[in-house]
């Protein structure tokens, strides 16, 4: 190999990896492929840096395939440790607030016995707004309980309550226990009931009609029969009897819709109780 060969090996050489990259112009590519054709060794040069080039591109390819195969798993590993943590969440939150969940499970019960075992109203547990005094103790009922029903849930701040009690009465016992509920009157605050038969659709003797509460009682002539009521936030489409007995003024959740009356109640609100408490 003269002198001028060799330099022209030492020049193909230099180019070659910018030919293989298709970097070089068409004039010095001319030049290589020239060379090549009759210079065994550059030719050669050439096929091993194609192959070369060839397995490091398999070897990128396989190594791209394995990050991502390795992103994958961790993406799949990362949810599931985020559901987890999510599930962790909620059953701390659910233990911690249990204690506060609904107080008592709904019940209605049809009969009389089970009104007693429940009453007087769940009183032993009972914290509502009122103090239920429209309603009869359960041993001076003289009448037939036609229905009963007791609803409370809530926390240990606020509740929601629905009691229901239909009675029957023979006629000397529908009027005593009329008189009895025209005649009641507040200890504490000397208030007496109110009677109306504006309020309802029937007659009623009411002793709270606020926002927070509803108690009244609405008395049938022709049938002999009152219904007593207590209702606090229930919303309307929760009721268990019809949407008739409601007082008219009675909105969603218990809240008063547009009317002038004032609210009512004979018992003590929460300032005047902390007015007179000791």
């Amino acid at each position: 190999m003269n002198m001028k060969e060799n330099m022209d090996c030492n020049i193909v050489a230099d180019l070659m990896e910018l030919s293989l990259d298709g970097l070089t112009s068409e004039e010095s590519e001319q030049l290589i492929q020239e060379h090549i054709q009759s210079c065994r060794r550059c030719k050669r040069y050439r096929e091993v840096l194609t192959k070369r080039r060839q397995e490091r591109e398999r070897n990128e390819q396989e190594n791209d395939k394995k990050i991502f195969r390795a992103l994958k798993r961790w993406r799949y590993e990362l949810i599931g440790l985020f559901i987890g943590i999510i599930a962790v969440v909620a059953f701390i939150v659910i233990i911690l607030f249990r204690p506060f969940s609904g107080n008592k499970d709904e019940e209605v019960y049809p009969v009389k016995e089970h009104y007693e075992q429940t009453t007087d109203y769940g009183k032993q547990d009972y914290k509502g707004i009122a103090e239920l005094a429209l309603f009869p103790d359960s041993e001076d009922i003289a009448g037939q309980i036609a229905e009963f029903y007791y609803h409370c849930k809530g926390n240990k701040l606020y509740q929601e309550y629905q009691i229901y009690l239909e009675c029957t009465y023979e006629k000397e016992a529908y009027e005593a226990e009329k008189q009895r509920l025209l005649q009641i009157t507040d200890k504490n605050t000397e208030r007496k009931v109110g009677y109306s038969e504006e309020e309802t659709s029937l007659p009623c003797v009411y002793s709270m009609l606020y926002d927070e509460g509803y108690e009244y009682a609405l008395l049938s002539e022709e049938e002999y029969k009152i219904i007593y009521i207590y209702l606090q936030g229930i919303d309307r489409r929760e009721l268990v009897f019809e949407e008739k007995y409601l007082p008219k003024d009675y909105g969603q959740m218990g809240h008063f819709m547009e009317t002038e009356r004032e609210p009512f109640r004979i018992y003590m609100t929460d300032e005047e109780r902390m007015r007179y408490e000791p």
